[in-house]
This record gives C-alpha cells, sequence and structure tokens, in this order.
C-alpha cells in the first residue's frame, strides 16, 4: 500500500490540476476497496505478532542457493501465477550510487495453501514462501526473502514486500535488497521469482554505468536501469469508468539545471494524443495544455493522465470504445518525435497483445501480466 501511495503522490506532482482532481476521483474508490480487505487481512493475524520475532530466528539459516521444501498446492488456481508488469517498472529500482532495490512487486495466482491443506504462516513459513533470486547473466548472486503477509482480491494477488525484521542468510543478518552492482558489474540482469518449491517468473532489465566528464562535478558516475521501462506504456480501465494512458519516465543527465547542481529533478512537458483510423480521436484531459512532470535523476516513475475526446466535453470514458484501429502519440519535451503505441479494440474490449492474452502466451514465466485492467502497449521503433 504504502508504494501505491508514493506512485500516487508522484503522479499528482505531474500534471495539471484539471487532471489531479479528476485522477483524485478515480483513484478514490480503488483505495478504499483494497484498504478495506488489507485491514481485514491484519485483523485475522494480529493475534501473531507477538511470536513474529521469534518464530523468524528459529526458521533462519537457509543455504545460499534459497532453496525451499515448502510444497504449495499449485492446482489451487486454474491460471498460471505472474507478477503484475507494473509493479515490475516500479518495484525495481537502482540508486545512482549503484545500490538496488527490489521491492514491492504484486504476485498474482500464487497459491497460499500446502500440498496438505494448510494455509501458509507468512511469518512462521516466511524462509519457505517468497523468494527472489538475482542473477548477472547466468550467474547466480543471491536470494532474498520476503513478507507475504499482504494479501488481497481473495488472495488471488500477493505482495513481495521487504520483511519487518531482519532475517539470517549463509549466518548473516539481511534487513533489505540491495547488491552492489560497483562490485558486480554492469549487464543484464535477472530476477527470478520463487514460491515455495517452484521459480514461476523471471525479470530481465539492464543495469549501465554512465560517467561525467566534469572534474568539478559533484558526481563522476551514475548507474541506471534500462529495459522495459523504456519500451512500454498502457491504457488503464479504471474502476470510475475513466479510460487513462500512463507510461514511465527518468532522466540521465548529471546536471539538468546548469544553474544549480544540487536541483537533480527536471520539468519536462509532455501530451498525448489518441487516433483512430488515422483521425483524431482523443487527447490528455483538461484545457489542451501539456501535462508538467517532475522526473527525477535515474529513477523511473509513472506518469498518468485521464483522457478526453476531442469533439466532446468531459473526460474518456472506456464505454466510448468502438471497435477499430487505433495509435496513441506521446510527445515528451526534448525528444525529436512522438513516441507511437497501437492498440485494437474488439467488441468493444482492448485486445491484448499475445505477450499479455493468456490464451496466446507461450511463455507463462514471460507473461505480461495486466489482470484485467492494465492493457500493455510496446513502442513503435
Amino acid at each position: 500500500m504504502k508504494q501505491k501511495l508514493v506512485i500516487i503522490g508522484l503522479l499528482l506532482g505531474s500534471i495539471t490540476s484539471s487532471n489531479a482532481q479528476l485522477l483524485g476521483k478515480i483513484r478514490n474508490t480503488a483505495n478504499q476497496a483494497n484498504n478495506a480487505v488489507e485491514t481485514a487481512k491484519k485483523a485475522e493475524e494480529v493475534v501473531n505478532t507477538g511470536e513474529k520475532v521469534a518464530k523468524k530466528v528459529k526458521n533462519k539459516g537457509g543455504a545460499s542457493s534459497g532453496t525451499s521444501s515448502l510444497k504449495l498446492d499449485w492446482n489451487m488456481y486454474k491460471q498460471t501465477p505472474a507478477v503484475t508488469f507494473n509493479s515490475l517498472l516500479y518495484g525495481t529500482s537502482i540508486g545512482t550510487g549503484g545500490l538496488t532495490r527490489f521491492s514491492g512487486y504484486t504476485a498474482t495466482f500464487v497459491p497460499n495453501k500446502t500440498t496438505s491443506g494448510a494455509t501458509v504462516n507468512t511469518v512462521h513459513d516466511q524462509a519457505e514462501f517468497l523468494k527472489i533470486k538475482v542473477y548477472k547473466g547466468d550467474q547466480y548472486i543471491t536470494y532474498f526473502e520476503y513478507d507475504g503477509f499482504q494479501q488481497f482480491d481473495d488472495g488471488k494477488k500477493i505482495k513481495y514486500n521487504t520483511p519487518d525484521s531482519r532475517y539470517k542468510r549463509d549466518g548473516e543478518w539481511v534487513g533489505g535488497t540491495e547488491i552492489d552492482v560497483q562490485k558486480w558489474g554492469t549487464g543484464d540482469y535477472r530476477l527470478d521469482f520463487i514460491a515455495g518449491d517452484k521459480m514461476f517468473y523471471s525479470f530481465n532489465f539492464e543495469i549501465q554505468k554512465l560517467t561525467n566528464s566534469d572534474p568539478y562535478a559533484t558526481m563522476n558516475e551514475m548507474y541506471v536501469t534500462r529495459g522495459p521501462w523504456n519500451d512500454y506504456a498502457y491504457m488503464n480501465y479504471d474502476e470510475s469508468g475513466n479510460l487513462v494512458f500512463g507510461y514511465y519516465l527518468n532522466h540521465e543527465e548529471f546536471k539538468p539545471d546548469p544553474a544549480n547542481s544540487r536541483k537533480t529533478n527536471k520539468s519536462v512537458k509532455w501530451s498525448v494524443k489518441v487516433l483512430k483510423d488515422n483521425k483524431p480521436f482523443a487527447q490528455q484531459y483538461g484545457t489542451g495544455a501539456p501535462n508538467v512532470a517532475q522526473v527525477e535523476q535515474a529513477k523511473w516513475n509513472e506518469y498518468r493522465c485521464a483522457l478526453k475526446l476531442v469533439d466532446k466535453p468531459g473526460e474518456f470514458k472506456f464505454a466510448n470504445l468502438t471497435d477499430g484501429a487505433y495509435k496513441v502519440e506521446l510527445s515528451i519535451e526534448g525528444e525529436a518525435k512522438p513516441r507511437k503505441y497501437s492498440f485494437a479494440v474488439k467488441d468493444k474490449r482492448i485486445v491484448q497483445s499475445p505477450e499479455q492474452d493468456r490464451t496466446k502466451n507461450t511463455d507463462p514465466t514471460r507473461l505480461i501480466e495486466g489482470w484485467n485492467d492494465y492493457f500493455w502497449m510496446k513502442l513503435e521503433k
């Protein structure tokens, strides 16, 4: 939940006031519903909090391979497990100095019962339940444990949150999700998501190091992540009935403000146009003026806007979608040409890409999970 609130805070700072008011209304209903479910689940286990530290210490000391003997009931759901694509993008980050953060992911259809029918105790079974293994190329680096306490949508979604208390790994206490890229080097990285005795999902991304040639600069090196953040945007069916466009953005400048070396954020104007059958159809909600994002140095943040029809007042509802071919043009200040994405609508529903459509995806460990409300579009190059 904390992660969602952080994202929403960044969002509201990045859009015009009229768009911010609309998106505030859009998010209110969903937040209230999630809060209610999560509060109820916390109440169910609050009696166990007195045992928490003792049980965690008792169960620690797993091998460096991160293996588990916990047998989960993988027949609990008909759907294969995955990790929501949006949580992969906001949960995977690296500081400019090279320390990673891997947390806040939302897994879907991970069973919370064992093959014997017992419900997994997310405190007592933490060392055996949820893990992420980190690889550079094919080289295994380490693993992290996660607290699966936060579950919602009738248990069909579970959060990979960093545990409240430290745990032991190879005899040493661990309290975060950091690996030091200065030690391991730049290149291609992979996260393997584990639940019980099964690896069910993988996420690939790249880490690079930028060098500043200015000998007087306060920062001479900067680490950045690249990959799906650059390549995807989405359309979101919001619970309010609105259709919302979103994407991720960062900047890689050492000194975005020449007059102030301490200012690392950068103001960036951006706007969206939607074409239907090559004719203007919709644009960002508001007066027509571009949105302004406060873009962070090296850190990917999510930017969203509601839409409105070009020839009618009011916001664009997904009920306004009619069958046809659509194109999205995202114009970002400083980029020579708009970013372009395409999607189709059939039977008044956005058609999922083969990578997202569970009936067409050929590798469940690479499924683009959008649940039933996020439709991901790949950048046309």
